[in-house]
């Protein structure tokens, strides 16, 4: 299977290791001086601009970056910051002692088709119908 040059350069220095939105927020801390244009900060960190875009997206939603106009720049908010940083690294070291637990968008639609259809049903309402499931012998009224 062939690889896209831009990936192989990558590849070579470590920044495979990050996600889309690891790599964004990493860049835009290392140059929170000024605000990035979404495809300026694609180009930066070698991803796809539409991949950039919708990751921006989510982080701004999780409060983690700034937006205005058609500028990005990293948040003020210093302690959600930390937390998020905080949280990554605890995935980033569990995905290495273990793996990643989805490797491809195939396992991804997989998980998410499996799901069921209603909710467990200890998550409802308490009305849902139980069975119990008696063994022979263990009802002493049969006798």
């Amino acid at each position: 299977m062939t690889m896209d040059m831009e990936e192989f350069e990558a590849a070579g220095n470590g920044e495979e290791r990050l996600s889309t939105s690891e790599a964004v927020v990493k860049f835009l801390l290392e140059n929170r001086d000024r605000a990035w244009q979404r495809r300026e900060i694609a180009d930066e960190i070698n991803r796809d601009p539409n991949t950039v875009g919708t990751n921006l997206s989510r982080l701004k939603d999780r409060g983690l970056v700034r937006h205005r106009k058609n500028h990005w720049a990293i948040t003020d908010d210093h302690h959600r910051l930390v937390e998020a940083t905080q949280f990554s690294k605890v995935f980033s070291t569990l995905n290495e002692s273990v793996g990643s637990i989805i490797e491809s968008e195939e396992e991804a639609k997989a998980w998410s088709d499996a799901q069921p259809d209603r909710p467990h049903p200890s998550l409802g309402d308490g009305e849902e119908d139980t069975q119990t499931v008696e063994s022979e012998g263990d009802n002493d009224d049969d006798q």
